[in-house]
């Protein structure tokens, strides 16, 4: 594969020193129904919390996160896992990916995405993530990536979780934009969904 390098869209760089690549891992928000997230809030691992990020690349092309580390004060996560991949098995690029289902089970032609925390895993997924960066070696191997997503646990939107992963990114979203970007999409995602429902009731 040869090198690819996505710029980052709609996300301003940071200045001076605090232009330092960040890496992160956010649950900005989730319900107490989430089985995943746990309805963790404003929910932060990084390195600097002791975390390791180990990023590669799945058997859809796409990428997969191992984040692991001690648990933070009133947890008892010390494990989070990540797939992201896109319909057809084509290389992920910056873009919304609408309407997931649960990675490796998805559809050929749909996007999948697997979120996971120590023991837990959600049997059904659905929901949209958007990659912001997503950079690769000549080799495929992951340099650098930033996505958001919306994860609705057994395809139910009460069952919610947003969640921000940043890995060696030297910019990033705004707060309040992306506090409002989010829960927009959030209630746009269930919107649509009820629809559906409906129509198929």
């Amino acid at each position: 594969m040869s090198l690819i390098t996505i710029a980052m869209l709609g996300i301003g760089p940071l200045s001076g020193a605090d232009a330092a690549s960040v890496t992160r891992l956010t649950v900005v928000d989730s319900s107490p129904t989430s089985w995943v997230a746990r309805g963790l809030q404003d929910y932060t691992v990084s390195p600097d919390d002791g975390w390791s990020f180990v990023a590669s690349r799945n058997f859809d092309n796409g990428v997969g996160f191992e984040i692991f580390g001690p648990p933070l004060p009133g947890t008892s996560i010390d494990r989070w896992s990540l797939n992201f991949a896109a319909p057809f098995e084509a290389v992920l690029t910056p873009g919304t990916y609408e309407d997931f289902q649960r990675f490796p089970f998805q559809d050929p032609d749909r996007p999948g995405l697997e979120f996971g925390s120590t023991g837990r895993l959600d049997n059904l997924a659905s929901g949209s993530f958007e990659i912001l960066e997503a950079t690769y070696d000549p080799s495929g191997n992951v340099l650098s990536f930033a996505a958001d997503f919306i994860h609705y646990g057994e395809e139910d939107v009460n069952n919610y979780a947003v969640v921000e992963l940043r890995y060696n990114v030297t910019a990033i979203p705004e707060p309040a934009t992306l506090a409002l970007s989010a829960f927009g999409l959030m209630a746009a995602l269930g919107l649509s969904r009820l629809r559906v429902r409906a129509r198929s009731a």
